[in-house]
């Protein structure tokens, strides 16, 4: 992350809410209603920004950088 400020925007940051409470895509796109491809691109952006692969990864790194209570 080198010592930049990462922004996640407020789509983001509840669709990162969201995976932590388990939802799938489907459910998140239902939820915000988003279609299924735009969650994945949101989160294709979650996880280049946060510098992961996965979206267990994406929960460990938003609880480390408090973007997550």
């Amino acid at each position: 992350m080198n010592g930049t400020q990462i922004e996640i925007t407020p789509i983001e940051h509840q669709i990162i809410k969201l995976i932590a409470n388990e939802q799938t895509n489907k459910m998140i796109a239902e939820e915000l209603n988003y279609s299924q491809r735009s969650i994945e691109y949101h989160i294709h952006t979650i996880c280049k920004k946060l510098e992961v692969q996965t979206r267990v990864g994406v929960v460990c790194k938003a609880f480390q950088l408090h973007i997550l209570p």
